[in-house]
């Protein structure tokens, strides 16, 4: 199927606070990921999480530079930071704060070289679907998916973003390894844009392509190509 009404998550304020008096109790389930962000850093070495292409996420208890600086796509659980947790200063003017339980780093890969009319047979055309949830989205600089496909004797499935027939469209490629049997299942990879080498601070209509267990579908994103220093 195309993704219609995709919905693009924010973390609202509502889910980053207190639904109680006692600053001691959040009613949330810390074990589900309630945003993706891009992890980045402000330069002095502590990280910043990027939500969407206006904000700027602060962890106040993460202290250090995450996986080297490389920027890259993550599972996040977020809250509200409590009084005492920003006591010792360590927090941002002109940032939102927050306070990290978990981080998970989804994959994050590059584009790949296009092979033009080699790319099928390079890059792969086994089916999958694009899924249309919170977790598809286009934000700073990154094409983030959920796939869906069938996942069998446990073969490695590679997927690859190649250029399309333009700068404004991009076409997702899966090699199935032969795994092109069995139950369906879910995966959630990312893709830097960056090599589409558009402009930065200008904003496009990106079209996503892939094959899908039902013939070739599409859908655009509104892509804000970011600023960075």
């Amino acid at each position: 199927m195309m993704i219609v009404g995709l919905v693009l998550f924010v973390v609202s304020s509502a889910l980053l606070q207190s639904c109680s008096d006692d600053d001691d109790e959040y009613y949330y389930d810390v074990n589900v990921p309630n945003a993706i962000v891009s992890i980045a850093s402000n330069g002095n070495g502590h990280p910043i999480l990027v939500l969407n292409d206006s904000t700027q996420l602060y962890p106040v208890n993460l202290r250090s530079e995450l996986y080297g600086g490389k920027r890259m796509r993550a599972f996040v659980s977020l809250r509200q930071p409590k009084d005492s947790e920003l006591s010792d200063g360590i927090y941002a003017d002109g940032l939102k704060n927050v306070y990290v339980n978990w981080i998970d780093t989804i994959r994050t890969k590059e584009m790949a070289p296009d092979q033009g009319l080699k790319n099928d047979s390079v890059y792969g055309n086994d089916p999958l679907e694009i899924v249309d949830d919170w977790t598809t989205c286009v934000e700073d600089g990154f094409l983030t998916i959920r796939f869906r496909t069938l996942f069998g004797n446990g073969k490695t499935h590679i997927l690859n973003l190649v250029k399309g027939s333009d700068d404004n469209e991009v076409v997702v490629h899966q090699n199935a390894n032969g795994d092109v049997r069995g139950t369906m299942g879910d995966g959630v990879i990312a893709f830097s844009l960056q090599k589409l080498g558009l402009q930065p601070g200008t904003t496009h209509q990106l079209t996503v392509k892939w094959n899908s267990f039902s013939g070739m579908k599409s859908h655009t994103f509104t892509y804000r190509v970011p600023k960075r220093d």
